[in-house]
């Protein structure tokens, strides 16, 4: 259920912050129409100005969702000089040879 949880949030966000870069070419076209300084400055200003803080925010809330709703198999660990991570775990099949410990 964390799966599809995580992939629904995700792209949840990823559809927001697309809708928020879309409206920030109108906001910026329609500053530049109506500046009387440079358009292709005020439009860049005010795009950038919208995308860039935008797509900060949705990596920084895909993060979120993902340590929150971690899909099968992954865990939120505490690793040496690394701090949290989220890693995925992966049982290995037993093998038909056998394996001799030597201690």
């Amino acid at each position: 259920m964390n799966s599809y949880r995580q992939t629904l949030y995700s792209s949840i966000i990823r559809v927001a912050a697309n809708a928020v870069m879309v409206g920030a070419i109108f906001v910026g076209m329609y500053q530049s129409a109506h500046s009387s300084g440079a358009s292709e400055l005020v439009f860049c200003a005010w795009f950038f100005g919208i995308t860039v803080p935008t797509w900060a925010g949705a990596f920084w809330l895909t993060k979120k969702v993902r340590q929150v709703y971690p899909a099968e198999f992954q865990s939120l660990v505490e690793l040496p000089r690394l701090g949290q991570r989220l890693v995925s775990w992966h049982v290995a099949e037993t093998s038909m040879c056998p394996v001799i410990d030597r201690r």
